[in-house]
């Protein structure tokens, strides 16, 4: 997933980098009108997040090349209440007020992800593999080499959201979020229940497929 880093502060950029690269995203810069239409041909851009643009650029104009050359695009404005800036604020899917907090944007990015994988996911025909693992979204059922796996509704729903992201580590709290209803109160140690009640159901056909990040959630991974 890849998101544009639109600021002038150049260690901003490589922090905002260094954030996002440990949850899996790939940060771009860009502070010309003209580095939006090159980079078109990289593929699809997921979100782009707007400190400030250089002098004569004007946010207002830049924010309608980044839309026009990214339609779909989720536009995260970093707000510092002076001159300049506030023009930024009516565009924007997400505002972070100074001092920003890493938290909100990455909490946004993830539901950002998980929505477009699911989008990926339906237009793919709702079938999601890994290794000798299969499931059939439409039809709500897992095998693993050429067995049923006996799932819970919730633990589909967990084996589901590591399946759309197999190489990355999906946080314990994104799971909650994914997979529990909004108003729910969950511990993090009862997504590791759970976990553990799909990883003894998998390996009733082979090898355990469930990597444990100590410290941060699960992510599914070869075995050796």
């Amino acid at each position: 997933m890849t998101i544009l880093i639109c600021v002038t502060d150049a260690q901003l950029f490589l922090l905002l980098r260094y954030i996002l690269a440990n949850e899996g995203f790939e940060a771009i810069l860009v502070t010309e009108h003209d580095e939006l239409q090159q980079l078109t041909s990289r593929g699809a851009v997921s979100a782009m997040i707007v400190d400030r643009v250089k002098p004569g650029l004007g946010a207002d104009a830049f924010i309608k090349a980044a839309k026009s050359a990214f339609p779909t695009a989720a536009i995260i404005c970093l707000h510092r209440r002076h001159a300049g800036v506030e023009a930024l604020s009516n565009a924007c899917d997400l505002r972070l007020e100074s001092p920003f907090n890493p938290g909100l944007l990455l909490s946004f990015l993830h539901r950002l992800r998980h929505r477009l994988v699911s989008e990926k996911e339906e237009h793919a025909g709702h079938i999601l593999r890994f290794a000798d693992l299969s499931m059939d979204i439409a039809a709500a059922k897992v095998r693993r080499a050429g067995r049923d796996v006996e799932l819970t509704a919730l633990q589909f729903r967990l084996l589901r959201r590591l399946l759309q992201e197999p190489s990355a580590v999906c946080e314990r709290e994104d799971l909650i979020e994914a997979c529990w209803p909004e108003s729910a109160e969950v511990e993090p140690r009862t997504v590791d229940i759970h976990i553990g009640h799909i990883r003894r159901a998998l390996t009733g056909s082979g090898p355990d497929l469930i990597r444990t990040v100590r410290g941060r959630g699960y992510a599914l991974d070869m075995p050796v």
